[in-house]
């Protein structure tokens, strides 16, 4: 292999490294977003629930309930999909154990 092939290869490893962190970053700022938007829905349903329990309630205080919960599972699910995918991807990545 010439000089010039292996400055070609080792070029090549950075670039795939830094595509793998950038995706990785990716991934972790979409799972932040979608950890945040749990954390809102949690915050509006608390504001529904404590209408509801304080003698105030809207008047579709129940659908609104079951509205929210379904978007904070629907996430939640999203979630840990994208979770179970990274530690696929995690264990590819890892050396094979030697005997």
């Amino acid at each position: 292999m010439s000089l010039l092939d292996k400055m070609k290869e080792t070029a090549q490893k950075g670039v795939d490294k830094t595509k793998e962190a950038v995706s990785a970053g990716q991934d972790k700022m979409e799972a932040h977003k979608l950890e945040k938007q749990i954390a809102d829905l949690k915050e509006e349903l608390g504001g529904v629930v404590y209408a509801q329990r304080s003698g105030s309630p809207p008047d579709n205080a129940d659908a609104e309930i079951e509205r929210l919960v379904g978007e904070i599972k629907n996430i939640e699910t999203e979630l840990a999909t994208a979770d179970a995918g990274d530690d696929a991807g995690d264990a590819s990545d890892a050396p094979a154990a030697s005997e």
